[in-house]
């Protein structure tokens, strides 16, 4: 029986999801995750007097304050690269793991998603992320790398403008 489907480039699409800092369902965001530590804040309108699912539960958490948060992270390896579920290490003790990753051609690095408690997820931060028994440096970046016309109209807008 013939379906129609066929090969579709998997890893390419995980590639451009992780360039463009596109969170994946079941990998970045989850049952136990929040929206608010998955950093999509600003598809959430707390203020807005609709009422709707979770919006109680999301403002008392966003008055208790983030304990964790969802990390860009840019990698120096020697030819491995991140797949997900590895270990972020900081000053020799395990404070998180990633969620995701791979290695970017177009901007010629190692990228992943990982979650870092809140006072070690600044921009800069550097950290260690264990690929096959070895620790490489990592550093948290401005997300994305590659910006799409959204993410571009929407940085023009807020005075940002987008670097390419």
């Amino acid at each position: 029986m013939k379906t129609g489907f066929d090969n579709f480039g998997t890893y390419a699409m995980n590639v451009l999801r992780l360039e463009k800092a596109f969170r994946g369902w079941g990998a970045e965001m989850n049952c136990d995750t929040n929206p608010l530590e998955a950093g999509l804040q600003y598809f959430i309108k707390l203020n807005k007097q609709a009422d709707f699912i979770g919006k109680r539960a999301l403002k008392e958490i966003k008055e208790k304050g983030l304990q964790r948060k969802l990390v860009y992270l840019t990698l120096e390896t020697d030819d491995v690269d991140p797949e997900g579920n590895e270990s972020i290490w900081h000053n020799g003790k395990v404070i998180g793991n990633t969620t995701s990753g791979t290695f970017s051609y177009s901007t010629n690095k190692s990228l992943a998603f990982a979650y870092a408690p809140i006072e070690l997820s600044a921009t800069g931060q550097k950290l260690e992320v264990e690929l096959l028994g070895k620790h490489y440096p990592a550093t948290i970046i401005q997300e994305p790398l590659v910006f799409t016309e959204p993410t571009r109209n929407r940085l023009q807008k807020k005075g940002e403008g987008a670097k390419v």
